[in-house]
């Protein structure tokens, strides 16, 4: 059975040394999971415009800078979800409002913990993504 999800985003954002993670309830996994800042697209909205939205909405942040990374298929057995990723830098406070159905606590983790922080496949492609472009230069 194929599932028809809309695209969605990921986003890296980075403080110094430390990424931005939101911590929170899912249905399929038994205790709070460890995820990157993620979301899917509104009908008629650019990736850019839904990172930039979902960093507001979930973490109460905005960047001054966005740099897109790539993307990949979240699981193309069964599902049409195509994730984008984002590194979003010079963070700044911007007042956000979570959706009805999340209970976020949003925390900093240093970048050396995320491999084992990270609990989501989503995330932890997202940041192999980023640790990708950073060795190569790009």
């Amino acid at each position: 059975m194929l599932i028809r999800h809309p695209a969605s985003v990921a986003i890296l954002a980075l403080e110094g040394d430390a990424a931005v993670v939101v911590v929170q309830t899912r249905p399929g996994a038994p205790e709070r999971t460890v995820e990157l800042p993620a979301g899917c697209l509104e009908p008629g909205e650019t990736e850019l415009e839904a990172a930039v939205r979902e960093l507001r909405e979930e973490c109460s942040l905005a960047a001054a800078r966005w740099r897109s990374l790539g993307g990949f298929w979240a699981a193309p057995a069964y599902s049409t979800e195509w994730v984008t990723v984002f590194e979003a830098v010079e963070l700044r406070p911007e007042p956000g409002q979570l959706d009805a159905d999340e209970d976020i606590v949003v925390q900093r983790r240093a970048l050396g913990d995320l491999p084992r922080a990270l609990s989501d496949a989503t995330s932890l492609a997202a940041l192999a993504l980023w640790l990708t472009a950073r060795t190569s230069g790009r």
